[in-house]
């Protein structure tokens, strides 16, 4: 998880700014460990929320889609206009 995906997931949680970059600035001190900004969170007096929102996979492992493959367009030459 990068700083950008940690300030993304507090502003969709409804994280007041100030909060958000104190969290951010307490992880660059800290480090980006979940239980450490989760209890950080519960003592500003926000749910965790790290915990239940990220899973540590992010692998396509688990997808549902196949693979796609993309049709090229057929190129047109004199010989078919005849």
């Amino acid at each position: 998880m990068t700083f950008k995906d940690l300030e993304f997931v507090l502003e969709l949680s409804g994280v007041m700014r100030k909060d958000i970059d104190y969290i951010l600035d307490f992880s660059r001190q800290n480090g980006i460990d979940k239980d450490l900004i989760d209890d950080e969170l519960n003592k500003m007096g926000y749910e965790r929320i790290l915990e239940n929102e990220f899973e540590d996979s992010w692998d396509d492992e688990d997808d549902d889609y196949g693979h796609v493959e993309k049709i090229r367009s057929r190129s047109k030459f004199s010989e078919d206009y005849d």
